[in-house]
This record gives C-alpha cells, structure tokens and sequence, in this order.
C-alpha cells in the first residue's frame, strides 16, 4: 500500500475539530527537508506568517482519549490508529501551525525516498 492511499484510508472519516471541523488532505512535494519556510511554502503563506511546530501526539491529545469528551471510544482508536498510520510512514514526523486564529496545519515527515508528505487539515482557533 502507498504511503498516500495508506494515509488516506487512515485518515477517511476522521475530522479536525476545533471550532469548525475540517477533514485530513494527503499532500506530497518534491521538497527534501523539513521547516518552517518549507511550511510556507506548501501553504503559499507570505515569509513573516508565525509558524509553530508540535507534536501530532499534542496536535490531535483531545481527540484520541474519549474520556475528554471530543471524540467516543471508537472515534479515539481511529485517530490513534491515524498517529500510528503517520509515524509509520514518515520519518520526522513534525506538525506545522501556520497563521493566527485560522490556522493552516501541516502533519509532514520524509518518506523513505525523502520527499516531504503528509496530512493538511486547518484549525479555527479565536
């Protein structure tokens, strides 16, 4: 199975919530490395735009324990099943956050051939 359809089976269904809910877009580039300007980049974001980098384990905390109330049991295995599907995938696993209030949101790593790939999704954060 390809990095992309395996990311995208895993991520089918499955919703970014904060205070709007957007799904998970497989994304691929010809890129080599990771960072901030490279996170930019792929969001066509103007240099100067405030980056922040996480942890997809912080990014998606309140979703995968259904004993916070975001998501039912079955709805945490998935996105915990998802955070595996992207750690086995992907070296360098890193999250982007990019903008204030609406956030572009990158789930990126290499692939074995070191091309960066990922997730993209947004966060509504006021």
């Amino acid at each position: 199975m390809s990095i992309q359809s395996n990311l995208e089976t895993a991520a089918s269904g499955l919703l970014m919530m904060s205070e709007s809910e957007f799904p998970f877009d497989y994304i691929s580039t010809e890129e080599t490395s990771l960072s901030p300007a490279v996170a930019l980049k792929i969001t066509g974001k103007p240099e100067g735009t405030p980056v922040e980098t996480t942890t997809v384990d912080y990014l998606l905390r309140n979703l995968t324990d259904p004993a916070i109330g975001m998501a039912t049991p079955e709805q945490a295995k998935q996105y915990q099943e998802l955070i595996q599907a992207l750690k086995d995938s992907l070296q360098q696993l890193t999250v982007y956050r990019i903008g204030q209030v609406q956030i572009d949101t990158l789930i990126i790593g290499l692939t074995a051939e070191g091309k960066v790939a990922g997730l993209r999704t947004k966060l509504i954060e006021t």
